[in-house]
């Protein structure tokens, strides 16, 4: 008696839930294939970095100074950490025999004043010779831009008594803006595979009674740009690689018994007894009725990963009742499809971690 009380009471609750919209969504999670595909003949490559550039503040003082020459070692921290986290990033891919990190400075890689100057095949040439590589992956720069602002404030401290009370204080906020820029170059066929940039912010806050304490008070900005620097690193590697991506598809829920009916089959995970209510709405004698069902098994059959049969349904639906909906549908399909072929050609070859 319970479990039949219970039973209907979902059914109830599921009842209202779905009442009043005419659509529902669905989320489909695909497999993208890798933002960048490489030749199945690169199997050795190189990791350079470029210089690093640092922008100053015009004002100078001896604070400003001071965090200067900090943003100097920083940064080339974080460039260091950004390539390692590329070298990490290289060596769990079975596609290559080989990574080398290697010593050589681009001087010209970056230029401040065209916003980024490129390696001349002669030099990718030369280098690739030296190191016995097929492709280089170069990060090309690494720019940071430190703001400090400092403000008058108040904080707690304790006085000799050691009670609490508030003091004048000073506040320092440093925001770093930080740009770095990733090429690869292929010199056999003289193609720059890839172009890609970085943007991340970090800000930092603290007080102290006076700029210089605040300075020391502010925790983890060192640990953080190093950080971030070596995301950076492992994201561009993972460019490399297919990704997990969902995307949002409606089907629609209203215009017989039958849809009202399989929707509460979709909510309750049942899409095969759904799609069975849809096939018998097929041959409804209402041609945007039957549209409509045939609009759903496409997006099924998409949610299956069955993209032909999915293209099938929704020409079927779009013969029956021409909808500017349907149609955009049928695009975003052919996408998907032309999508997935890619994949399966960077799929030829083994994408796998070692």
């Amino acid at each position: 008696m319970r479990r039949y009380f219970n039973s209907t009471v979902l059914l109830f609750l599921l009842t209202i839930i779905v009442s009043c919209s005419t659509t529902r969504n669905v989320d489909i999670l695909t497999i993208e294939p890798a933002p960048v595909s490489l030749s199945n003949t690169i199997k050795r490559v190189g990791i350079i970095g470029g210089k690093v550039h640092l922008k100053e503040e015009k004002e100078q003082t001896g604070l400003h100074q001071l965090i200067s020459r900090e943003n100097q070692e920083l940064a080339q921290k974080a460039r260091d950490a950004a390539i390692n986290g590329l070298y990490n990033e290289l060596t769990g891919d079975s596609r290559f025999d080989t990574i080398i990190l290697m010593e050589d400075i681009v001087e010209n890689e970056k230029d401040p004043d065209n916003n980024g100057a490129y390696l001349g095949w002669d030099m990718v040439e030369a280098l690739c010779e030296k190191h016995q590589v097929d492709a280089i992956f170069s990060m090309a720069y690494y720019d940071s831009d430190t703001r400090v602002s400092l403000k008058k404030t108040t904080m707690d401290q304790h006085n000799l008594l050691r009670v609490k009370e508030k003091v004048a204080a000073h506040q320092i906020t440093l925001e770093t803006l930080i740009e770095n820029g990733w090429r690869i170059y292929d010199p056999s066929n003289k193609l720059l595979i890839d172009e890609f940039t970085f943007n991340n912010q970090i800000i930092s806050t603290a007080k102290g009674l006076d700029p210089y304490e605040a300075l020391q008070a502010i925790e983890d900005r060192a640990k953080d740009i190093v950080e971030q620097g070596k995301q950076t690193g492992s994201s561009y590697g993972a460019r490399l690689q297919p990704y997990e991506h969902s995307i949002t598809r409606d089907y629609f829920v209203r215009g017989t018994p039958d849809f009202e009916q399989a929707e509460i089959y979709t909510l309750t995970g049942d899409w095969e007894a759904a799609a069975d209510l849809w096939k018998k709405e097929t041959e409804n004698n209402d041609p945007k009725i039957s549209s409509k069902a045939c609009y759903n098994l496409a997006i099924l059959n998409e949610r299956n990963n069955n993209l032909a049969e999915a293209m099938g349904w929704a020409d079927k639906a779009y013969s029956k009742h021409q909808a500017k909906k349907i149609a955009e549908y049928i695009e975003s399909l052919k996408y998907r499809q032309q999508q997935h072929e890619l994949l399966l050609l960077q799929q030829s070859e083994p994408l796998t971690s070692k």
